[in-house]
C-alpha cells in the first residue's frame, strides 16, 4: 500500500504540472545514489527548462518502515500485535514558481498559463476626452462583470496618468494571458480588441458571446503552452546516445540524454565527476525508447536499464 501511495502521489503531481502549469515532465525511479536518504524508493517528476537544464519538480518516497522504527511509531494489527507503520513522504515546494517562470517566459517577462493566472484577462480602456473616458469605462466595467459572471478572473486597469502602452508593457511583464483593449470606436461597434500574451495579430471580437469565445481561446492558449514546452523538450532530447555524443551534449547544448546504464555506482560517479550530469530518472515505461538499449553508454558493459541524464539545477 505504501508503494501504491507513493506512485499515486507522483501521478497527482504530474497531472497538476501538465494540466495546470502546462509543464511536461518525465516520471520515473531515482537511482540508489539519488534517492532520499532512508527511503526504500524515490520517484521523481523531472522537467526541462528553456536553457536545457533539468529541474526536479517533485518527488514521492516510499520510506518503508525505516523511519517508523527510528521513531517507534507503531499500530495495532488485525491480529492484535504491534507493528511499525509504513510511511510515505511526498511534496512539492516553491521551486514550482521558478519552474513555471523558466518553462514559459520570454524576454518580455512572465507568460502565465490561464489556469494559474491571477488575472486571466485585463481590460485596458483607451480614451482622450472626459466624455470618452466616461463611456469607455462604463463599457469596460460592464464587460468585466459579464466575464466574471462566466467564471473568469478579470481586471480593469483604470489607472489615471498612465498611457495605454505603458499598461500593455506592465501586464505583459506580469504574464496576463489575454488583454482586451476598449476604445470609443470599439464601444460604438460593441466590440473589443484582443491581444494574446504569446503574440500574434490582434483581433476584434464582438462583445456578444465574448465570455464563451474567450473561454475557448484560453483553453487553446493553455494547450498551446504545453505543446510548445513538450516540443522544446523533445527537440532537446537525444536517445540511444554513445559516450562521445553524451559528452558533447553535456559540454554544449545540454538537454535530456537517454541511454543504456549498467547499474554500476562507479559508472554513475564517473559520469557525474567528468560531465556534471546526473541520472534524473530511470524512466517509467511510457517514456522509454522504443528499442531498449543493450549496452551501457559509459563502460560498454551490458545494460540493465535505460537512464535519462542531464545537468540539473
Amino acid at each position: 500500500e505504501a508503494e501504491e501511495e507513493a506512485r499515486r502521489m507522483l501521478g497527482v503531481y504530474r497531472t497538476f504540472m501538465e494540466e495546470w502549469m502546462a509543464m511536461p515532465v518525465l516520471t520515473g525511479l531515482k537511482t540508489d545514489s539519488e534517492r532520499f536518504a532512508g527511503a526504500l524508493r524515490t520517484y521523481s517528476c523531472e522537467a526541462l527548462m528553456q536553457d536545457n537544464r533539468a529541474l526536479q519538480a517533485g518527488t514521492s518516497h516510499n520510506l518503508g518502515q525505516n523511519f517508523s522504527r527510528a521513531f517507534e511509531v507503531t499500530f495495532q494489527t488485525a491480529a492484535g500485535s504491534l507493528d511499525h507503520v509504513w510511511n510515505t513522504s511526498w511534496g512539492v515546494s516553491t521551486r514550482l514558481v521558478g519552474a513555471l517562470i523558466m518553462t514559459h517566459s520570454d524576454d518580455n517577462g512572465l507568460v502565465c498559463p490561464p489556469r494559474l493566472a491571477q488575472y486571466q484577462v485585463v481590460i485596458v480602456p483607451i480614451y482622450k476626452t472626459d466624455e470618452e473616458r466616461s463611456t469607455v469605462l462604463e463599457a469596460a466595467h460592464r464587460i468585466r462583470q459579464e466575464l466574471a459572471a462566466g467564471g473568469m478572473r478579470v481586471h480593469v486597469d483604470a489607472r489615471e496618468g498612465m498611457k495605454p502602452g505603458a499598461k500593455y508593457y506592465e501586464w505583459e511583464g506580469r504574464g496576463v494571458p489575454l488583454r482586451l483593449e476598449v476604445g470609443p470606436r470599439d464601444v460604438a461597434s460593441n466590440s473589443v480588441v484582443l491581444a494574446r500574451r504569446t503574440g500574434g495579430k490582434k483581433e476584434s471580437l464582438p462583445v456578444e458571446g465574448l465570455a464563451g469565445a474567450l473561454s475557448k481561446i484560453m483553453d487553446q492558449f493553455q494547450a498551446d503552452l504545453l505543446a510548445a514546452a513538450l516540443a522544446r523538450r523533445e527537440a532537446a532530447s537525444l536517445r540511444g546516445a554513445t559516450k562521445e555524443q553524451f559528452i558533447a551534449r553535456m559540454e554544449n547544448e545540454g538537454g535530456f540524454v537517454y541511454a543504456g546504464f549498467c547499474g554500476s555506482g562507479r559508472c554513475e560517479t564517473e559520469i557525474k565527476e567528468q560531465t556534471k550530469a546526473t541520472i534524473r530518472v530511470l524512466p517509467d515505461p511510457e517514456f522509454r525508447s522504443s528499442v531498449a538499449p543493450t549496452e551501457c553508454m559509459w563502460c560498454k558493459g551490458a545494460s540493465v536499464v535505460e537512464a535519462v541524464w542531464a545537468k540539473a539545477y
